[in-house]
């Protein structure tokens, strides 16, 4: 069994190897890019006409008003129809309203058809996150959970740093609305992408019902989790901390002397920082101490935005912004796998969309914040308050989120014997600790009487059965038509993982000679376990000895007793 060391490295590659996820990855890099550059494009097209930060201010807060407004419903689309169509369409209704927003630029119609257009653009797009949200969960294995949000964490900072360049070097043709054709290819290409989704997974909203009681059943299913609603004041500080900061980032670049330049290198430093630790992300979540890597990340996202009004050089409040960017990455990447692992999943679309609205909400509120206490008392009190006030508010959170490390680890005490067990019997190379206390915590313990079978040659293959205590007797029909008496089991073994491994019957009948003691494991659950990690050479070699001794040619082996 591999050692810590390999639990501890990034999984990308793991996580990588479930189709849908890949496909999610893709549709989101295609979308995301391109949606960054044209957002660049479009703010320049509307300051050249108006030369106006008023109606650049109503560009963006229409896309928030509109993003809370429709947060809810959108919450409900996800849990009410299948998420793969929900994307389909989404994305293919975007891909039409930006060639409206395309003829809306090259003709110089009246700025408020743009804003209605941005308008409708972010109400069809609004699903894409509760959705898709819903689906990471479906698409890879819970050991694989951390890594595929963290994947998506690294993508979002990639893009940042390098969707606003892409949309300067479009601005350099001189025709901004190739910026807004490219965005309608992209979201083409994520329609494509979406319909080549294998996984079918829909919530419990139900068609016709009223949208209206369907969400708050999902903002019911979140207050109840008080575990929850702590993950969402953290995911909310968060992005109210980022959004706020953003809008004093030119104030404090011209605070320290370096005007436009110095802004574009504040914002690609936090974003760095974003990358740098995404692939971290993994090693984190592997610890019991959630309470110190959480409030201990907020305060690490939040105290270098006060500290760099006084390093005096843009260079210095560089690294204090890279900083920075660590610290919201891990507060996202372990609130929201908190969140996605506690929540049911007929309702997490719901509860996202929630999630959503309060996010966006919270950001245009810390952005109000910000440019009222820049106004009223400068730079330096604005950004105290932000790199301070916030980090001081997430104590509140810390009682819930000290009870949850103690579930944590008195779950993982609970689950300590079996899971000794699981790591003594070498079943998989590599396996992390989080994939084999899953294991232990579905393995069901059971006491056998003598005499009984528990696994019968030509069943489907159900289960895999770990023998912690007792004898078990194992014989077996050849293809010939020969019976044969195989070598006992004893404890600590197991039997049955022949036929999961294989996809076939069992080849062997199981029965205990003494009374046992036994774990029983879902044969869904192993198998999920082998997509997570490749199954160990002892238990390869093991099969391979149990599957010889059924075969018709099987030659005397002496060794290990088959299923």
């Amino acid at each position: 069994m591999a050692g810590p060391g390999r639990a501890a490295k990034p999984r990308f590659v793991d996580a990588l190897k479930h189709h849908d996820l890949r496909i999610l990855a893709l549709a989101f890099i295609a979308d995301g890019g391109a949606t960054w550059a044209y957002n660049v494009v479009l703010i320049s097209y509307v300051f050249e006409r108006t030369h106006s930060a008023g109606w650049i201010t109503a560009l963006v807060t229409v896309r928030w008003v509109v993003g809370m407004l429709c947060g809810g419903y959108a919450g409900v689309l996800a849990d009410r129809y299948d998420r793969r169509s929900v994307l389909m369409v989404s994305a293919s209704l975007a891909a039409v309203v930006t060639l409206g927003i395309a003829a809306v630029v090259a003709f110089n119609a009246p700025l408020w058809a743009l804003l209605i257009s941005v308008a409708v653009l972010t109400a069809v797009c609004s699903p894409v996150r509760p959705a898709s949200g819903a689906l990471i969960p479906e698409s890879v294995p819970e050991s694989d959970l951390v890594a595929a949000n963290a994947l998506f964490a690294l993508l979002e900072s990639v893009i940042v740093v390098l969707g606003p360049g892409i949309g300067a070097l479009l601005l350099l043709t001189g025709e901004p609305v190739y910026g807004v054709l490219i965005n309608t290819v992209s979201y083409l290409v994520a329609a494509l992408l979406y319909r080549a989704l294998r996984v079918r997974s829909r919530g419990s909203a139900e068609a016709g019902g009223g949208a209206l009681t369907q969400w708050i059943s999902g903002v019911s299913a979140l207050g109840h989790h008080r575990k929850a609603l702590v993950l969402t004041m953290f995911l909310v500080l968060d992005s109210a901390a980022a959004n706020a900061a953003n809008v004093l980032m030119p104030s404090l670049a011209q605070h320290l002397g370096g005007g436009t330049t110095g802004y574009a290198l504040l914002l690609a430093s936090n974003a760095l920082g974003s990358v740098v630790v995404a692939a971290l992300a993994q090693r984190l979540t592997g610890s019991r101490r959630l309470t110190l890597l959480i409030i201990g990340a907020l305060f690490l996202q939040c105290v270098p935005l006060w500290l760099s009004v006084f390093v005096g050089t843009v260079p210095n409040a560089m690294l204090l912004q890279l900083i920075s960017g660590v610290g919201m990455v891990i507060v996202d990447v372990l609130a929201f796998t908190t969140l996605q692992r506690d929540l049911p999943r007929d309702v997490l679309g719901r509860v996202l969309g929630t999630v959503d609205v309060l996010i966006l909400a919270s950001a245009v509120l810390a952005s109000i914040m910000g440019s009222w206490l820049l106004a009223q008392f400068g730079i330096a009190w604005a950004l105290g308050v932000i790199g301070l006030g916030f980090p001081l508010l997430g104590l509140f959170g810390l009682p819930v989120l000290r009870r949850l490390d103690r579930d944590m680890a008195q779950k993982a005490a609970r689950l300590e014997p079996v899971t000794r067990i699981l790591e003594r019997l070498d079943l998989f190379a590599g396996a992390p600790r989080s994939l084999l206390e899953h294991l232990a915590e579905d393995a069901e313990e059971r006491t056998v009487p003598a005499g009984e079978t528990i696994i019968r040659q030509g069943d489907p293959s159900d289960a895999l059965w770990i023998l912690t205590d007792g004898t078990l007797a194992i014989s077996a029909v050849r293809d010939d038509g020969v019976s044969v008496e195989l070598p006992d089991v004893e404890a600590p073994g197991y039997v049955g993982e022949l036929g999961l491994l294989n996809g076939t019957v069992r080849s062997a009948t199981v029965t205990t000679a003494t009374e046992c003691e036994m774990l029983h494991i879902p044969g869904t659950d192993f198998s999920e376990a082998l997509e997570a990690a490749t199954p160990s050479p002892s238990m390869l070699d093991r099969a391979g000895v149990r599957t010889a001794r059924t075969s018709v040619m099987a030659p005397p082996v002496a060794g290990v007793a088959g299923e």
